[in-house]
């Protein structure tokens, strides 16, 4: 296995602020503009996710629901509300029954006011912290920033906003701050920048935007937050990310020496046969330079590079080829190739090898984004159908010895026809311990009893077939990915 230097990542911050911005994430209603001749004191309401390992929330206004399932970095949207005070309810959508998280009485929204209300700290000590817009008011060249640390396991630092390029060695920060504290930095001008966060009273960074062009905010007021980064990949580069905060977009900015995280899964039963042994994985893209890099070397029908709980950090890019070849270090001697893969800076990601090379279905390479965010109250599971002699199967999911395999066809199954090459979105459960049950023509092709799902577990399970052409035919297996 290579291992691969921190390389800056290539995308252009420029253009994905171009592309958020285009990102309506307005959620309307609780109130609006009043037909009648008699004016409706207005205010407008946002609430921003902003506890690492919170689940999904919702939101009500005295009792009515005001938002539905806003998840960790994302932003409601302004709503326009009445002016008057308010018992705002925040409830965790969790799978063992919702909960209340946050309640706040008798919360007073006066005419015009612009609030914004953060989920702030760790499930266990979750807390609401209330922002204001920043106060200056931005000409058509500039952005007014309100700046807020709410990443609980970040230390006090300082900031430095500069020109992009700029050497802070003899230059003082432009403020410092600790968690749950907020800066109004007033009007900027909205032309490229670099921030940096260093540890408080040191030169040592702790963050690096590297260029951000603020021009798709000219005119506006934003509030940008410093937030908990929440994979291992992005952690890498820091513990902290930026969150910019519009009127209808949202930004997320990370340190710009930040990766993508990757994860390949051998699940081809007759890969072998046709390279004559283990194969290998070559990684082509722009940011690698002119040369293939050999990603992974010696791969056998049922391996995980590097391991079932972490990931490699490659550079993240738009443009990455993957081929899967014999074992000769040679990419000539490729077998497939798929190309325009994007790895995003900071997300992780799984492929699987999967489907047949001598017959159908054919060999594929199956791609899945994964949010290893973990969440304190529940696990998560992703179910991933590699096994092509299956065929259209059903999954069970069932708490620990309550059915058993003969029983388990009166039951109903969390996946019904399940078909090869389905990869699902994430199924919530509780805390607990399960038996998981794959069927396949009315018999149990895979049992898996007494998976033991914990709190913050996010894993991925991939149903395999037998090793063609030695593997017994009722030889199918489950492999289990984990955060």
């Amino acid at each position: 296995m290579k291992t691969y230097p921190k390389l800056m990542q290539s995308v252009s911050k420029k253009a994905l602020l171009s592309t958020a911005l285009g990102l309506s994430l307005i959620i309307t209603g609780c109130g609006g503009s009043s037909n009648n001749s008699t004016h409706e004191a207005e205010a407008q309401l946002r609430v921003v996710h902003a506890s690492p390992d919170a689940p999904k929330v919702n939101v009500s206004l005295d009792g009515s629901n005001a938002i539905t399932n806003l998840d960790y970095s994302e932003s409601s949207g302004y709503l326009t509300v009445e002016a008057k005070s308010y018992d705002i309810v925040v409830e965790g959508v969790i799978p063992s029954g919702n909960a209340d998280v946050i309640t706040v009485n008798g919360f007073a929204l006066n005419e015009d006011d612009r609030v914004t209300v953060f989920a702030i700290d760790t499930v266990s000590n979750i807390q609401p912290l209330v922002i204001n817009d920043s106060a200056a008011i931005p000409s058509a060249s500039e952005v007014a920033v309100n700046v807020i640390h709410a990443a609980p396991a970040a230390p006090a630092v300082d900031i430095y906003v500069t020109t992009p390029g700029a050497d802070i060695a003899a230059i003082d920060p432009a403020f410092s701050f600790a968690f749950t504290e907020n800066v109004d930095a007033g009007n900027l001008a909205a032309g490229s920048v670099q921030i940096r966060a260093t540890l408080a009273g040191t030169k040592t960074v702790a963050y690096d935007s590297g260029t951000v062009d603020l021009g798709g905010f000219a005119g506006q007021s934003i509030l940008l937050a410093a937030i908990a980064t929440t994979n291992e990949t992005a952690e890498m580069a820091s513990i902290i990310k930026l969150l910019a905060v519009a009127d209808n977009a949202t930004l997320t900015l990370f340190d710009e020496n930040t990766m993508s995280g990757v994860k390949v899964v051998h699940a081809s039963p007759d890969a072998a046969i046709a390279a004559g042994g283990p194969v290998e994985v070559f990684a082509t893209s722009a940011v690698l330079g002119a040369s293939a890099v050999e990603l992974i070397d010696g791969f056998s029908y049922t391996d995980v590079i590097p391991a079932v709980n972490t990931s490699v950090a490659v550079p993240a890019a738009t443009d990455y080829a993957f081929d899967v070849a014999p074992d000769t270090d040679n990419i000539g001697d490729s077998v497939f190739n798929v190309a325009d893969i994007t790895l995003n800076a900071g997300e992780e990601y799984t492929v699987v090898a999967a489907g047949l090379v001598t017959s159908t279905p054919s060999f594929s390479l199956l791609l899945t984004a994964d949010d290893n965010r973990p969440i304190a109250t529940q696990a998560r599971l992703k179910v991933i159908h590699a096994a092509p002699a299956a065929g259209t199967v059903d999954v069970y999911v069932t708490p620990a010895g309550t059915v058993s395999t003969a029983d388990i066809l009166n039951t109903t199954p969390a996946l019904g026809d399940f078909e090869y090459g389905t990869i699902t979105d994430y199924i919530d459960l509780p805390v607990g311990t399960f038996d998981v049950r794959v069927v396949a023509g009315g018999n149990v092709a895979i049992n898996v009893e007494g998976l033991s799902l914990t709190a913050g577990l996010v894993a991925t399970a991939i149903a395999r077939g037998p090793l063609q052409p030695s593997g017994a035919p009722n030889d199918f297996g489950l492999l289990l990915l984990t955060n």
